[in-house]
């Protein structure tokens, strides 16, 4: 069995995380998600799911055994490890939908926090237990989770290290659903997005992105550069006539 699998259908990809028993992040696991996650970035996938085998864990964080006795180097090798995947995930043009089924805890979270969207089973729980070894968030954790929720929410998670369920969680989670909803639920949700334009679609996520990193006034003048792109397409021209028309748009991405 792979330890990441793929499935493709109508344009959206299951990416699913089989590292046994909690799927947990090693440096394995890092450099497979990096392979598939940049195949799908560059084919005609419009959405991405990324899952947890199993109902227990999304990802259960990182393999504490490799920290273990590790020299300064070594372990600041193995945090920029978990940065770059994370930044390279949030770098991705596609949306990605995390659909959490069980605990998501330190690099699951973090994991979590590089996407667009959650989707939760109800049986959900979130945790940044890393205070607990005595260290914080080291993958984007302490960097990304107040862009996500309530500060307070977020140094709880933090100072605390406690884990919480999907309930508790505020606008981190986009959805909780029943357990045997989750996947249904996400590629439901992702085919609605699919039936959009691809060229449009990856616009549309650069220009988010950008708006956490520029000034108002910088980033519209890339929305502004965007749109003159996205105009000078056909699903642009070919929207606008279908809007005219009163009709849906026959999507080509091109």
């Amino acid at each position: 069995m792979p330890i990441v699998e793929l499935e493709k259908e109508n344009q959206v990809a299951l990416v699913t995380i089989n590292n046994p028993p909690a799927n947990t992040l090693t440096p394995k696991v890092f450099q497979t998600l990096e392979e598939v996650f940049s195949k799908l970035d560059q084919d005609d996938t419009k959405v991405v799911i990324l899952t947890g085998a199993g109902d227990k864990f999304f990802v259960g964080g990182a393999d504490i055994k490799q920290f273990e006795g590790q020299e300064a180097d070594r372990a600041d090798q193995l945090t920029r490890t978990g940065q770059n995947f994370t930044l390279s995930l949030e770098r991705i043009s596609k949306p990605i939908i995390v659909a959490v089924n069980g605990f998501c805890l330190g690099g699951g979270m973090e994991i979590a926090m590089a996407c667009d969207f959650v989707i939760a089973s109800e049986t959900a729980k979130f945790g940044q237990p890393e205070i607990k070894l005595g260290v914080i968030p080291g993958w984007g954790g302490t960097q990304r989770i107040q862009r996500w929720m309530n500060p307070q929410l977020a140094r709880e998670l933090i100072f605390t290290g406690e884990i919480l369920p999907a309930s508790k969680m505020g606008e981190f989670v986009y959805k909780i659903v029943p357990p045997d909803q989750l996947l249904p639920t996400a590629r439901d949700f992702a085919e609605r997005i699919a039936k959009r334009g691809l060229v449009a679609l990856k616009y549309a996520k650069r220009a988010l992105k950008e708006a956490t990193q520029r000034t108002l006034e910088e980033g519209l003048f890339i929305e502004a550069q965007y749109m003159r792109k996205l105009l000078e397409t056909e699903d642009a021209r070919e929207g606008v006539r279908a809007f005219l028309e009163k009709r849906e748009p026959k999507v080509v991405d091109k």
